[in-house]
């Protein structure tokens, strides 16, 4: 989910803080500027706004008092002078509570938005990506590399005999299993590497910026790892993987899905426990 503040989203905190911070300066210089500090005082939400979405809590709320000093400061010139009377602890007071509040209010629905994306992206069981996310990651991936020119690999998963487990010891053990195969696939691929969980027992993966070659090399360890896990556990399964490397681009998500799908299922109809490369030239 895109938000109107999504522009900021390449930037450090510390950018973010640096530009909230100028922001008020300006706003401040322009209302002393005019002689019309009220007029521009209202503006001092759009940095309060963008800061307490970025940064964390106490940030924001320092940042209020900040804005409420700056006013009492411009205020004071503007005026010649400015008596600490009841008048004035009534001005400091409204106005840090409206700062402060209105922090707290963007801070409170960025945690809930964040939640929401969190949930609505993640597969519940094994905390990867759940497919509406990886088919995201995957179209972005093909038009970053329709964009730059980069090949990149597509994997999809399989566990053989998944049906056996949870029929002969549960569904429990079931779920562990599959828990056990994120945990093994995160730990062994790199990081830049996009793991989902489509459903069921089938997992694809991502592997941006990667030749044949490379996702050989990436993926072995994967595999290894994988293959010791499950006799450690006693787990009766292996794996059918196709992995598909795009030379020439496909067109949309739908056929390179499709590719991979096929691919897997070469293995899984043939022997299965077994890994098929392809190299994807648009040729049939």
């Amino acid at each position: 989910m895109k938000t109107m503040l999504s522009i900021l989203d390449g930037y450090s905190t510390s950018s973010v803080i640096f530009i909230c911070y100028f922001i008020a300066f300006f706003i401040a210089f322009t209302g002393f500027y005019f002689n019309n500090f009220e007029l521009f005082e209202p503006l001092f939400l759009i940095p309060l706004v963008i800061l307490s979405w970025y940064a964390r809590r106490a940030k924001p709320l320092l940042f209020a008092a900040f804005v409420v000093s700056i006013t009492l400061f411009i205020n004071a010139m503007l005026t010649d002078s400015f008596a600490f009377s009841l008048e004035s602890i009534f001005y400091i007071f409204i106005r840090l509570i409206t700062y402060t509040l209105a922090a707290v209010l963007i801070i409170t629905f960025r945690s809930a938005h964040n939640a929401e994306f969190v949930m609505a992206s993640t597969d519940n069981l094994t905390g990867l990506s759940n497919s509406r996310s990886f088919y995201l990651d995957l179209a972005n991936e093909i038009l970053r590399s329709i964009r730059y020119k980069h090949v990149f690999s597509l994997s999809y998963i399989d566990v053989d005999n998944f049906k056996s487990i949870n029929d002969s010891i549960g569904h429990l053990k079931g779920d562990e299993l599959l828990i056990s195969v994120a945990r093994c696939l995160t730990s062994s691929l790199r990081k830049t590497d996009i793991i989902a969980r489509l459903g069921g027992d089938e997992f694809a993966i991502i592997f941006p910026e990667t030749s044949q070659a490379e996702v050989k090399s990436a993926f072995a360890k994967a595999s290894e790892e994988l293959e010791d896990k499950m006799r450690k556990k006693g787990w009766n399964v292996s794996f059918s993987v196709g992995i598909v490397t795009f030379e020439t681009l496909p067109m949309d998500i739908k056929e390179a899905m499709k590719i991979a799908d096929e691919l897997m299922y070469t293995v899984k109809n043939n022997r299965k426990n077994d890994i098929a490369f392809k190299v994807w030239t648009g040729k049939v």
